[in-house]
């Protein structure tokens, strides 16, 4: 089965391209896998669902167990309990934050309408992914 191309004009390109997903966008026209559109007139929505992910840190993890290794190497040398094993224990403490989910773009262009998808990784990901949306916006309007 194949796909109408509903757009069959080859526009010249005009402008900085900026890719969201699976579409590429540039002053002229919108690239969408099923065709291409022109972007004038068109209308961009943004649903964001970005979860935070909070872990121990790889870091604090390795450095407990170097903390544990001392501890038992001079637990004959202390009679028994380590200060290492205590201070290794306040490493695991140490949160490493991040962010993953998807960032949906729903382009709509005359009759035609496409879902792009584009998962974000960061806080920094997802507003740059946000910046590129608003500049597809700012060349439907021109």
């Amino acid at each position: 089965m194949t796909l109408p191309v509903p757009y069959s004009g080859a526009p010249a390109y005009n402008g900085p391209d900026v890719q969201i997903g699976d579409v590429r966008v540039d002053g002229v026209a919108i690239y969408t896998p099923v065709g291409v559109w022109p972007i004038q007139g068109s209308r961009w929505l943004v649903i964001s669902q970005p979860i935070p992910i909070t872990t121990t840190a790889g870091w604090g993890i390795a450095m407990a167990v170097i903390s544990a290794i001392f501890a038992v190497v001079l637990a004959p040398f202390t009679c028994g309990l380590s200060l290492f094993l205590l201070f290794g224990l306040l490493f695991l403490t140490a949160k490493s934050h991040s962010m993953s989910g998807p960032l949906i773009v729903s382009i709509q262009s005359g009759p035609y309408h496409y879902m792009a998808q584009e998962i974000v990784h960061s806080p920094l990901h997802a507003a740059e992914a946000l910046q590129r949306v608003n500049f597809a916006q700012a060349l439907a309007t021109r």
